[in-house]
């Protein structure tokens, strides 16, 4: 199936507290159409506070919308099976600093989910130093804590973590937005020969439109909430 996740007049609305009892609600998506295609960079571009992290969010399905329909390869959404579902399918979140436990070392970082899914260890310390090589990272980074790295290194050790569980699909939620324009373009190429290697379908989510065309097939545009183009 070419289609990986359809949304069909996906809604989602915030309510925000105020002073005493009153609220205000605030849409963060309306009506949104959107085909996200297997094994192809998709791109949903816009400004930020236009509702792209929220979508991401439905997706993956970290937040439940409260209207409309998501399909993960023609089913609802909330019938997959929830470890399956996050095997084949990870996210690589916005700030690495705040992704990651501060207090971890690169090797448990990367390790973790592994550990969580029950992987041999011989069979673990292979696949850190297949992930390592592939995204260029040294051996010895393994023993360094995150306020060690960069913002590029520990961004790659986050595309590291998402990767050593070999999914099928990556929603990148900004992943390049800490970064200074020649670091985050560096670094995007490098990314697009990775997902062309493993031939991964992805979703990336950002407001910069340099960026986009970098490295995406198809674009979607999300301004206020629904869907441009």
């Amino acid at each position: 199936m070419d289609v990986r996740f359809c949304l069909r007049a996906v809604g989602k609305t915030y309510r925000n507290r105020r002073t005493g009892r009153s609220s205000v609600t605030v849409p963060a998506l309306t009506g949104v159409d959107l085909n996200v295609k297997e094994r192809r960079v998709n791109a949903l571009v816009g400004r930020s506070g236009g509702g792209k992290s929220t979508l991401a969010r439905i997706i993956m399905g970290f937040e439940k919308p409260d209207g409309g329909l998501v399909l993960y390869r023609g089913r609802p959404l909330a019938e997959a099976p929830l470890q399956a579902f996050r095997r084949q399918n990870q996210m690589v979140f916005q700030n690495p600093y705040l992704a990651v436990n501060p207090l971890f070392t690169v090797r448990q970082i990367i390790s973790e989910p592994l550990r969580i899914a029950g992987a041999n260890p011989a069979a673990s310390v292979e696949k850190l130093t297949e992930i390592l090589e592939l995204l260029e990272l040294p051996v010895g980074y393994l023993a360094r804590l995150p306020h060690e790295l960069s913002g590029g290194e520990l961004q790659r050790v986050a595309l590291a973590r998402a990767l050593v569980l070999e999914p099928e699909f990556l929603v990148l939620d900004e992943p390049f937005s800490a970064l200074d324009d020649l670091t985050a373009m560096r670094i995007l190429l490098q990314f697009k020969k990775i997902f062309l290697r493993l031939q991964l379908g992805i979703l990336f989510v950002s407001h910069h439109p340099r960026h986009v065309h970098a490295l995406a097939d198809r674009v979607a545009v999300l301004e206020k909430g629904k869907i441009l183009a």
